[in-house]
């Protein structure tokens, strides 16, 4: 008999211990979303958006101040999104879906019209895309192992180029020449953006590399793959530093802090994991098992996740917010708000309706940025620019032709 009873407990330890280990924070939860999601971006401090998309073909902009509101719906898309891009200014926000598209969207959240090229497009669905540091480019990367860059100044596709596997994740390089291509061959890939050759690789992963992440002091790279690891590569050697045991079959988002110092994973099992960059160690946990997390990012000086949520269980539909804390971790001091009458104005409009075009002209002078990027010329920004020819609903260049219709998950 007390054999019998030692032999229960020993079996009901692993759960009582779990129950007590998954002491996660529950998340908040932001409203608007219909169905699940797949990606997530931020901008800026100074720009306070965030944007969210998945499987309603919507793209949901919220305004980051607290509490977040929901502030734009961007529809057009005829198939789930699978990737948001913000550019570093934070003045352009790019989407890539299933629908074989890529859409571009200015400052004011309307679409920037592309040139169609019908030798130049993707004939497959999107997975990622992802701005240069310019904002002038960007690149997008489909099932086919087609890498698309695109013009924007000019709103026209430029060249592509033919990698060979599907293509998960593009991330930029320090090098501006070259980018990161990850691939479902296993292998992390340099890519010559001349070119278009494959100068280096990064091996290492034994299975499907999902995501990538520069850290922002370009030091470091990080991956995630279906090898039940991450890697951090040092970018000088690019040499591996570091190999983070997740103990999940699938790292599907990755992310690093604004200083460098700390690296995220985001897993279908809903783990979060903290890491520090330096010595490759865990530092804290979030489980969240109702999920599988497929794209993750870092908010409010550090002290926040964000991330885009499939659901496993009858669970409320949006992204969740959930709170991390780094030990002996010290968040930069905010900048100092000046908020002019005009942007509180703008504030006010934003919170209730969606900005119109006459909207655009009469506060263009506190929305549009001014000191990293120029007006794309043709759009409202411009001074006398002739917009008569721009349809209202003109999306970008790359169309599903008439005879093929989007595949659906």
């Amino acid at each position: 008999m007390v054999q019998r009873l030692l032999s229960i407990f020993i079996l009901l330890c692993p759960i009582f211990s779990f129950a007590q280990e998954n002491t996660s924070p529950k998340p908040i939860v932001l409203s608007g979303s219909t169905n699940d999601l797949n990606a997530v971006a931020v901008t800026p401090i100074k720009f306070k958006r965030m944007a969210v998309a998945g499987w309603n073909n919507e793209i949901l902009v919220y305004n980051t101040d607290t509490p977040y509101k929901l502030v734009q719906k961007l529809t057009g898309h005829t198939a789930q999104i699978n990737a948001l891009a913000y550019t570093l200014s934070g003045n352009m926000l790019a989407s890539a879906s299933s629908d074989m598209t890529v859409r571009i969207y200015d400052s004011m959240y309307r679409q920037i019209p592309i040139q169609e090229d019908l030798l130049n497009r993707h004939l497959t669905g999107v997975n990622t895309v992802v701005f240069d540091k310019s904002g002038k480019y960007l690149f997008s990367g489909d099932k086919e192992g087609k890498l698309m860059i695109w013009d924007i100044a000019n709103k026209k596709p430029l060249k592509y180029y033919s990698t060979g596997n599907s293509i998960n994740d593009l991330c930029l390089s320090p090098n501006i020449a070259n980018i990161f291509v990850a691939h479902s061959d296993k292998q992390i890939k340099v890519l010559a953006l001349a070119g278009g050759k494959i100068i280096r690789t990064l091996d290492g992963h034994t299975d499907v590399v999902n995501a990538l992440a520069l850290s922002p002091n370009n030091q470091y790279l990080i991956s995630g793959s279906n090898d039940k690891t991450a890697r951090i590569w040092d970018m000088k050697t690019f040499k591996q530093l570091h190999v983070l045991q997740v103990e999940s079959w699938k790292v599907l988002s990755v992310a690093f802090t604004d200083d460098s110092k700390y690296c995220v994973t985001a897993c279908n099992d809903g783990s979060i994991k903290i890491w520090d960059v330096q010595t490759g160690k865990l530092v804290t946990k979030l489980d969240y098992p109702e999920f599988n997390i497929k794209d993750i990012a870092f908010m409010k000086g550090n002290l926040q996740v964000v991330f885009a949520p499939k659901l496993k269980e009858g669970e409320v539909y949006g992204a969740r917010l959930a709170p991390i804390v780094i030990p002996a971790y010290q968040p930069a001091p905010a900048p100092e708000k000046i908020v002019s009458p005009a942007q509180k104005s703008v504030d006010s409009i934003m919170a209730i309706r969606p900005l119109t075009k006459q909207d655009s002209v009469k506060y263009k002078s506190v929305l549009i940025p001014t000191q990293n990027a120029k007006p794309i010329k043709g759009t409202a920004e411009n001074k006398g620019a002739n917009n008569s020819n721009i349809p209202k609903d003109s999306a970008v260049v790359i169309k599903t032709p008439m005879n093929v219709q989007p595949k659906k998950k």
